[in-house]
């Protein structure tokens, strides 16, 4: 279809009904912010919250403590629209390390193979460090982000004993129907499990240690039907999750020592307070009707000519399919919406 077909379907396609938006928030608290290790006595309390790995431990998942940070969106995204009501263009998470060079900075993505059993060599990865992954949040035994909180037991009886497989909240990825898959064991399945983003940082190069108030950001724009899916039933719901992993070894034990992995700043921790270091979220979200392509509550010329404009610059405000990809197939979705009552 010639792009110039839809400017003449403007020409006798109606306006209609429910007004978009685009909307550009700043969430500078989280909603919660929970470490997830079996052995937390303090869930959701705790002043520093920490990701590490126990690779390939039997008993143990691969990413042995995840952080669990949730966001409040219904102040600023009416919730309650349906999930077909909100598509995320781009999202950035943003969280600061509280411990003074205790790991190493790594940009980028590891496969499973280059891992190795505990205390043999590690040869496969080629880069220093291992990275700091953002996923979405999963649930099992009948539990959702409705009824799991802070507060909420960890789990049940483990797969392994003592701890392998019991997590209730985890970190996931969504296949096309919207069904969460746990990658918490994907070492020991031998599965590759790409994170939404990777935590990077301007302040340190890679390779090299982090110093204690490092900020690093996770931005993303969803790619797949799966993670679009989710993250607005999410936002309709009101609360956005995201579970923060890394395969640093905890080899000082999750307490203290000399362990080499990443410890964030909680929004329970006053310095952290103080200096604005609890963890944020900005979004770009659309709200609404794809076909009021300006968010001025009606179907007319100036919506075609937004979208094709964004759509030849490859804005991801023109991924209307929410495939990172700009093509005949958003063209297609744009028109079903403009022309829909």
């Amino acid at each position: 279809m010639q792009r110039s077909t839809i400017a003449l379907a403007c020409s006798f396609l109606a306006a209609s009904g429910a007004q978009a938006q685009l909307v550009s928030p700043t969430i500078g608290t989280p909603s919660l912010d929970r470490w997830m290790y079996p052995f937390n006595g303090s869930p959701g309390f705790r002043l520093e919250v920490s990701a590490f790995g126990a690779t390939l431990l039997e008993g143990f998942d691969d990413h042995d403590a995840q952080v669990l940070v949730g966001f409040d969106t219904s102040g600023d995204i009416a919730p309650g629209l349906g999930e077909d009501g909100y598509r995320i263009i781009e999202a950035t998470l943003t969280m600061t390390v509280s411990n003074d060079l205790g790991f190493t900075y790594d940009d980028t993505y590891d496969s499973y193979t280059t891992y190795v059993m505990v205390g043999e060599p590690d040869i496969l990865d080629t880069d220093p460090g291992r990275p700091i992954n953002l996923f979405l949040v999963g649930y099992r035994e009948g539990f959702d982000q409705t009824t799991f909180s802070e507060s909420t037991a960890f789990g049940f009886v483990p797969e392994v004993e003592p701890a392998q497989g019991m997590r209730r909240a985890f970190a996931a990825q969504y296949d096309s129907a919207g069904i969460a898959m746990d990658v918490s064991n994907h070492l020991k399945d031998q599965f590759e499990a790409e994170p939404l983003a990777i935590g990077v940082t301007d302040t340190v190069n890679p390779g090299d240690l982090v110093p204690a108030d490092t900020a690093f950001t996770f931005s993303f724009t969803p790619c797949d039907q799966g993670t679009g899916l989710e993250l607005a039933r999410m936002l309709d719901l009101g609360e956005l999750r995201f579970a923060v992993t890394s395969m640093n070894p905890a080899s000082g034990g999750p307490d203290g020592g000399s362990g080499n992995y990443p410890i964030f700043y909680s929004k329970e921790n006053p310095i952290a307070q103080i200096f604005g270091y609890t963890a944020t979220l900005s979004l770009t979200v659309r709200v609404g009707d794809e076909g009021d392509f300006n968010g001025d509550g009606e179907k007319d010329f100036f919506d075609v000519s937004g979208f094709l404009t964004a759509l030849s610059n490859d804005d991801p405000a023109a991924d209307i399919t929410g495939d990172c990809q700009f093509d005949f197939f958003d063209v297609s979705a744009f028109l079903s919406a403009f022309a829909a009552e």
